[in-house]
């Protein structure tokens, strides 16, 4: 009778919060038997296929969904961290950590060309590395405070980080974005689809987004890891720790007028979801490593 009453609690929580979209599924994934498939990196804008890396952002494994075929694409540190995949999904750009001789960290970007599988280097290594981004196949870096676009034409404003405190760099020109204050650290940054807003997280005060000009400024609460579904509609992790680790999360979907609803339930510590908004799907990895799927409709 006990394990009744908490599964019609569960399943009460879940439903009782607004629907900002309809869950069809939630999906467990195969994965490859590898250390490099514990956690979801990017997941592809069509919903074809999945970029897996380690818990700690080592390496890179395409997995394609409808046939659950693998390749392990990179081995390189730091490559599940930011990770972008362009709208067609015929390219991916990556971040690659190496160490100088003197053994200081250094940070470049690659791209690898999904069709060919060739790899091209767009920013060497450098210290002074603070971002990227990828728009159809023009890839932005930021390094010292200086823009460089390579592929193409990039014309989105571009979020990146230096020291914790956030950069904005718009037609070419950079400058260090912190509306919350100089005093605080800012992490997991990126602009809404159509361009207009930022999305961050401040420690200890919350996940944020305003204008581009730091203007109508929303806080969206305890959302951490966030990600952009459409321009009024963010997925984060709601987590808890015990300062050691993580005790309990949820993913939460929530708008920009605090509207919330809440995608898993309190059977699983779900965590870093990655969005793919136009195909419906949300994937995320638990703590034990096992990667989901959610399918939903609008």
């Amino acid at each position: 009778m006990k394990k009744i009453i908490v599964l019609i609690f569960v399943f009460f929580s879940l439903t009782a919060s607004a629907q900002l979209i309809k869950v069809q599924s939630i999906d467990k994934i195969s994965t490859p038997n590898s250390e490099i498939a514990k956690q979801v990196a990017a997941i592809d804008p069509n919903g074809d296929y999945l970029l897996l890396c380690s818990q700690s952002q080592e390496g890179l494994i395409k997995l394609d969904l409808a046939n659950g075929n693998s390749k392990v694409l990179t081995t390189a540190r730091g490559a599940g961290f930011g990770t972008k995949i362009n709208n067609d999904g015929s390219t991916i750009a990556y971040q690659e950590v190496t160490f100088s001789p003197e053994h200081l960290l250094l940070r470049g970007v690659k791209t690898i060309d999904m069709k060919t599988g060739s790899t091209l280097t767009l920013q060497q290594p450098t210290r002074e590395f603070q971002g990227f981004d990828l728009q159809n196949n023009a890839v932005a870096t930021v390094s010292d405070n200086q823009v460089s676009i390579k592929g193409g034409a990039f014309t989105r404003p571009l979020v990146s980080n230096s020291n914790l405190k956030l950069l904005l760099t718009i037609n070419g020109e950079t400058r260090q974005f912190t509306p919350n204050g100089d005093q605080f650290s800012y992490i997991w940054a990126s602009v809404s689809p159509n361009g207009e807003r930022v999305l961050y997280y401040v420690s200890e005060l919350g996940c944020f987004t305003c204008c581009l000009d730091g203007s109508d400024m929303v806080k969206l609460g305890e959302l951490r890891a966030p990600q952009w579904l459409d321009d009024n509609t963010v997925v984060g992790m709601r987590d808890y720790d015990d300062g050691i680790t993580i005790t309990s999360s949820t993913i939460v979907a929530k708008t920009l007028d605090g509207t919330e609803q809440i995608l898993t339930g309190d059977d699983m510590i779900a965590i870093f979801p990655q969005v793919a908004g136009k195909a419906g799907k949300i994937a995320f990895s638990t703590i034990q490593g096992d990667i989901y799927i959610v399918n939903f409709t609008k």
